[in-house]
């Protein structure tokens, strides 16, 4: 099944991005997962939006799955897994803002 995906213009350039749904997919997890992982602060929430939707760059998103991947799905999330997904959240929202 094919991630939802889209072009954009974000601060004059266009950018591709995935809606949750496909963020959630590139990471091999549920899209309800991944809103888990931001109520409980182990992801931030998404940086961008579109019409209302968070929104993920494909190069941000091709950066960060890996590491979501890596968290485990019924213990807690390493400490160093979190401070390294914040690091790379901060980075790629500075690109955009």
């Amino acid at each position: 099944m094919r991630s939802k995906k889209f072009t954009v213009s974000i601060n004059g350039n266009l950018t591709e991005v995935y809606v949750i749904s496909g963020f959630a997919r590139e990471c091999d997890r549920s899209i309800d997962t991944i809103r888990r992982y931001e109520r409980n602060g182990v992801i931030p929430p998404a940086f961008l939006t579109y019409r209302g939707a968070r929104c993920y760059p494909v190069e941000f998103t091709k950066k960060v799955a890996p590491l979501i991947r890596r968290i485990p799905c019924n213990r807690k999330c390493p400490a160093e897994l979190i401070v390294e997904i914040n690091r790379i959240f901060s980075e790629e929202r500075g690109k955009y803002a």
